[in-house]
C-alpha cells in the first residue's frame, strides 16, 4: 500500500506525534511524508518527501498570532503550485494531520 501522511508544520505537537505514528504506518506500507508549514524547532528522524511553504501562523511576542504578519507571510500563488505537485492520485490512503483552530474562526 502507497500512504501519504501530511503533517502540519507549524508548532512541534503534530511532528513530535508524527515521529511515533511514521514507524507504525510504516508497518503496513511505503510512506511519503509532506510537511506543510514553516514553524517548527522539531525535526522528523525520517526523510520527508514534500517540504511545502503553506501557511504558517507567526506568534507574536506576547504570545497568540500576530494576525497581520500571519497575512503578510501567505504566499498564494505557492500554495497554488505546491498543491498541484503532489501526485495525490499514486496514493491508497492519505492521512491528513492538520486541524482549523476554532478561536481563529478558521
Amino acid at each position: 500500500m502507497k500512504i501519504l501522511y501530511a503533517i502540519q508544520g507549524t508548532g512541534n505537537g503534530h511532528i513530535s506525534r508524527a515521529r511515533e505514528i511514521v514507524p507504525l504506518l510504516q508497518q503496513y506500507g511505503d510512506v511519503d511524508l509532506l510537511i506543510s508549514g514553516t514553524q517548527a524547532d522539531v525535526k522528523l528522524t525520517q526523510q520527508v518527501k514534500y517540504q511545502l511553504h503553506g501557511f504558517s501562523f507567526i506568534f507574536g511576542k506576547k504570545g497568540g498570532v500576530n494576525h497581520y504578519e500571519t497575512w503578510k507571510e501567505m504566499n498564494l500563488p505557492l500554495f497554488i503550485k505546491d498543491m498541484r505537485s503532489v501526485p495525490l492520485k499514486e496514493y491508497n490512503l492519505i492521512l491528513n494531520d492538520f486541524e482549523p483552530d476554532y478561536r481563529l474562526g478558521l
